[in-house]
């Protein structure tokens, strides 16, 4: 039997086929190539600076479809001479590991995960020649490649970049739609290079602006009458190996999208860069509340490892636990940042202030003189015309279905479907009718095989009501209105089981006051 000795632990060619199935999402590959950039500018900022003392890093993504191409440019330092052969060697960490290229994998994954060829130039600054080199996936590992050609040409010493052109795209690759979401999620990665000017990112065309969300000032809710405060709390917290630098705000107004933590690590974000933020429930309590809806932060962690693709945290449990610890210093009675964020409505009551003096003038505006009485007695005489209001009836009922839909549900130990059916009938004056029994709706329920009992409510969008108001001429928020005739036509099925006797007389009034 052959004795073995050693065994090779060398990364096979077809390794690289490999990494085109990683879970990752097309922000977190394009941030790979503008982590590269920004460290590149870190390591070398005095020495670009003393050059132009008015240099910026300027990163520039561009998806062309037509060429099915990405170029990502960069004006940092360039690979030099010593960190060139490590850049293209796989899971070749870096010599310095406390940079944002740490795995050393991120140029070579994003680029086999977008796309089959790409080709990388770059120009390293204080260094005499231009290298190129080029990768095809193919060739890779069909041919057991284990070498990439470089290829030097003379450049002046004072040029520095990196220009990365990917061709052949993937499946993984941006699609126009996602353009958007890409430039977002980016904002948000590097907010912190953004917003201090260090940095210029374009994706497309559109620079990049680091996300900002004005914060509550106001008096605290047990005191209205009190001083204002600027209701912001920094943090500089500290837990054994774990800590925390930044801050935890109150929105001024609850925006969507705006609530919740970001996590850095340095200086970029791990958590919290897409459309989802870290809400960790022992600070934010349960969705829906005031208190998550309206708090915000972005916290710089130490001490806490970040996963391969540097989209979260590797040791989540120690990270609520530091959440934790972390809520009872906003608990801090000199500043009770939570009871504020649970409690505040002075906000909300001034919007609603705003709605109300909006309506009175829409109300006083409409209000005219006698107008009420003459309607009243109007009402009054077709009500009393029992052949106008059953002639009314009949027409709403015996108009064809335009569309609606059904529902099922249980009313004591009864079961009903609820018919919702559109109509349209100019020469009835009521606006909606609620029959009982089977109309013969198309959109019955499974529980319609069993045995329930059937309510209709037909709603006529050719009311007047419906032609007067702006936004139902253009077709839409027809959906509150509707919302409004499924509750009054469940009100009057509950109605007798709580001692009100002809509720149907309700929705005659109602049709016959109904503005015409």
């Amino acid at each position: 039997m052959k004795k073995i000795n050693t065994v090779s632990i060398a990364l096979k060619p077809n390794v690289y086929s490999t990494f085109r199935n990683l879970n990752n999402t097309v922000s977190n590959t394009l941030g790979e190539y503008v982590d590269n950039a920004v460290q590149s500018y870190l390591n070398n900022r005095e020495l670009l600076l003393s050059i132009d003392p008015k240099y910026r890093l300027e990163v520039t993504i561009t998806v062309d479809w037509e060429r099915k191409s990405i170029i990502i440019e960069d004006n940092a330092a360039g690979i030099d001479a010593d960190n060139y052969e490590r850049a293209f060697e796989p899971a070749h960490v870096p010599i310095d590991d406390t940079g944002l290229n740490e795995f050393g994998m991120g140029m070579k994954t994003a680029s086999v995960w977008l796309a089959n060829k790409w080709r990388v130039y770059t120009k390293a600054l204080g260094e005499p020649v231009q290298r190129y080199t080029d990768f095809d996936l193919h060739k890779v590992t069909t041919e057991g490649r284990e070498e990439l050609i470089v290829t030097e040409t003379p450049m002046p010493i004072e040029h520095h970049f990196t220009r990365i052109e990917l061709t052949e795209l993937s499946n993984h690759a941006p699609t126009s739609n996602q353009m958007d979401k890409i430039r977002r999620h980016l904002s948000s990665i590097y907010r912190k290079f953004l917003r201090n000017g260090e940095v210029v990112i374009t994706v497309n065309g559109a620079k990049l602006e680091a996300p900002s969300f004005d914060i509550l000032n106001a008096p605290y809710y047990k005191n209205p009458k009190g001083n204002s405060i600027l209701w912001k709390k920094d943090i500089n917290f500290e837990a054994g190996e774990y800590k925390a630098r930044g801050f935890i705000a109150i929105l001024d107004k609850i925006q969507n999208g705006a609530n919740g933590l970001v996590l850095m690590r340095r200086g970029r974000v791990i958590v919290g860069g897409g459309d989802e933020r870290y809400f960790p429930q022992v600070i934010f309590g349960s969705p829906g509340n005031f208190r998550y809806k309206r708090l915000f932060g972005e916290l710089e962690l130490e001490g806490f490892e970040v996963t391969f693709n540097k989209n979260g945290f590797r040791d989540e449990e120690d990270l609520y636990a530091f959440m934790e610890a972390l809520r009872d210093e906003l608990r801090n009675d000199g500043f009770n940042f939570l009871g504020q964020a649970d409690n505040y409505r002075q906000r909300d009551r001034e919007q609603y202030s705003d709605i109300a003096k909006n309506v009175t003038k829409a109300l006083n505006k409409e209000s005219k003189p006698k107008q009420l009485t003459r309607l009243v007695q109007e009402t009054e005489t077709k009500i009393n015309n029992q052949e106008h209001i059953q002639q009314s009836e009949q027409l709403i009922q015996q108009a064809e279905r335009l569309g609606g839909n059904s529902e099922s549900f249980m009313l004591g130990k009864e079961l009903y479907t609820l018919n919702i059916e559109l109509v349209s009938e100019n020469d009835s004056d009521s606006i909606y009718s609620v029959t009982m029994g089977d109309t013969g709706s198309k959109d019955k329920t499974l529980f319609d095989a069993i045995e329930s009992k059937m309510v209709t409510c037909k709603i006529n969008i050719a009311h007047p009501f419906f032609i007067h108001y702006d936004q139902f001429k253009k077709g839409n928020n027809y959906m509150p209105i509707i919302s409004v005739f499924k509750a009054l036509t469940l009100a009057e099925l509950m109605a007798p089981n709580y001692g009100v006797q002809s509720a149907s007389k309700y929705r005659l009034l109602f049709n016959q006051n109904l503005m015409k």
